[in-house]
């Protein structure tokens, strides 16, 4: 089907008029009455009934009057959501995390992606770092939100943010005394802590405990954030993690600053290196856009005790 027909077709219904109809169309009348005619013969009926001195539509013509126009806004509507995909504002996008980076930043960009770009449907996926590595390569993920950077060639990683550690102790605890702690202060405590082999994230704080002067004393390990912290709530141990988990924290237990300052924790958007999909990127500007309002805040207000520790970003 012609879709020149059907507008020739739509104008001259409203017409009822050869020549005025195209007038309309910037045509001659012979070349629209032709049009008219491949139209007919394409629908196997007369939409039109014509005489010397009046056009008038058929049944069928009527029938394809009021049909016409829905054509058309349905044409629009695929041009225009063609269009969107492009731009990535209509799609899908599948994201891997942990359930320690549902706070801060992260739930923040997901409402306001939503907002913004209502027709793509996004959906989490919650699963162990070594598992959202084999789903973002075997691409039933997207985009995976880690705490650590992995050297592959298949993989992009984007830097987001750089994070402070705290440690968080139970409230009755005599260290929860002190507005601030030195890291050495937790040395020969019971520590709870992320499971080392499934968190390259739980190795990093390892590390930075021990290039703080102590090896921590690991008394149990998990792999969720929650069960970490009623842990430390039962007074099974003390942790280190990142100061954005207070956020999730029950009552029983405390944040304290370290000062000096462990090392800070990043925060980055891995994905495959090759993957241009529009999605994804609007899906990325939105997380560093929130990153870089919330860096310009923290620069409107006073530092706290605890700085980085000077690394180069």
């Amino acid at each position: 089907m012609n879709l020149r027909w059907l507008r020739y077709f739509e104008v001259l219904a409203e017409e009822l008029h050869f020549g005025r109809a195209a007038a309309r169309l910037h045509i001659s009348q012979p070349p629209l009455s032709q049009q008219i005619r491949l139209l007919e013969e394409e629908l196997g009926t007369t939409l039109f009934e014509r005489s010397h001195h009046r056009v008038e539509l058929t049944a069928a013509g009527r029938v394809l009057q009021r049909q016409a126009p829905l054509v058309f806004r349905q044409l629009d509507r695929a041009l225009d959501l063609t269009r969107q995909a492009g731009r990535g504002q209509v799609g899908e996008l599948a994201i891997g995390m942990i359930s320690s980076v549902m706070v801060g930043v992260l739930p923040r960009a997901l409402n306001l992606f939503r907002e913004r770009y209502h027709e793509v449907e996004w959906q989490l996926h919650e699963m162990t770092p070594a598992a959202q590595l084999v789903a973002l390569k075997e691409r039933r993920v997207d985009v995976c939100i880690f705490r650590g950077r992995y050297e592959d060639p298949e993989l992009r990683n984007e830097l987001l943010m750089w994070e402070p550690i705290q440690a968080v102790l139970p409230a009755g605890h005599p260290l929860a005394a002190k507005a601030v702690l030195a890291p050495k202060d937790l040395a020969g405590e019971r520590f709870v802590a992320l499971e080392l082999k499934q968190s390259h994230f739980a190795s990093l704080l390892f590390q930075s405990c021990i290039q703080a002067g102590f090896t921590p004393l690991i008394r149990q390990q998990v792999i969720e954030v929650q069960t970490l912290l009623s842990l430390v709530r039962a007074q099974i141990g003390v942790a280190v993690v990142p100061a954005s988990i207070k956020q999730l924290a029950p009552d029983g237990v405390v944040f304290r600053s370290l000062e000096p300052a462990l090392p800070e924790v990043p925060l980055y958007a891995t994905s495959r290196a090759d993957d241009a999909s529009p999605v994804l990127k609007l899906f990325l500007d939105t997380l560093h856009e929130l990153v870089v309002e919330d860096e310009q805040n923290r620069r409107s207000v006073p530092d706290f005790p605890g700085q980085r520790d000077g690394t180069k970003r």
